[in-house]
């Protein structure tokens, strides 16, 4: 799989959870009580934007990428993911389909995803269909920090396209600042959310990719990352 793609995949699991997140605190009371509190937040933001900054680390060759820019998110069904450094690249998903736009290279990348790939990368949320638990099993997991509470997020589908998701929720707003995802190769990406805003509503051509004259488009059957 090309950095590329596994860039897009990151960049959906994220915005998905950027839309329903689960915290635990304890007891199952406790847990569905701070789950209730997430999810409200979040179905009452129609727009967010955030800065981020995103660290991948790559076992099989010891390495790290580090890259970051901004991200944008309307409800329903529309996510822009900017990456600004090390290069320019463009995550687009609207209207179902998925583009991945390298300037470098004058090249999209573009599939349309299915419910089941929705699922897969916990778009399900987005869409602003069925419930967090669903989807995923919970556990708390130990907080250095007062003010977070992290939690371990196990996918119920065999098909999920990463094996754990660890997250680190606000106590005091309910808002995400931090996501761990851990793939089935072992490779580990850390993607830090700050200067985190809501909105009404953003501009209608955020959402909208526009790529000069040339731009070779290339149609993929899955860029879910899947295996």
């Amino acid at each position: 799989m090309t950095t590329r793609l596994r860039q897009a995949r990151r960049a959906l699991i994220l915005l998905a959870m950027c839309h329903a997140l689960l915290a635990s605190t304890g007891s199952a009371a406790e847990l569905d009580s701070f789950l209730t509190n997430v999810q409200q937040t979040y179905e009452k933001a129609q727009a967010l934007t955030a800065d981020f900054v995103q660290v991948a680390t790559l076992t099989s060759i010891n390495r790290e990428q580090i890259s970051g820019g901004k991200v944008y998110i309307q409800k329903p069904h529309a996510i822009r993911w900017e990456y600004t450094r090390p290069e320019a690249q463009t995550i687009l998903y609207a209207n179902d389909t998925l583009r991945v736009y390298t300037p470098k290279r004058r090249q999209i990348l573009q599939s349309t995803l299915s419910a089941e790939d929705r699922k897969n990368v916990a778009l399900l949320f987005l869409a602003g269909l069925g419930t967090l638990q669903e989807v995923f099993t919970a556990t708390a997991l130990p907080s250095p920090e007062q003010h977070l509470q992290r939690i371990r997020l196990l996918p119920r589908s065999q098909q999920a396209s990463f094996t754990e998701l660890h997250i680190a929720v606000s106590r005091h707003n309910y808002f995400i600042q931090e996501l761990i995802i851990h793939d089935y190769i072992g490779n580990r990406t850390a993607i830090r959310l700050s200067a985190l805003q809501t909105h009404p509503n953003l501009p209608v051509d955020t959402f909208t990719l526009v790529a000069p004259p040339g731009t070779e488009v290339l149609t993929q059957p899955d860029l879910t990352g899947r295996r």
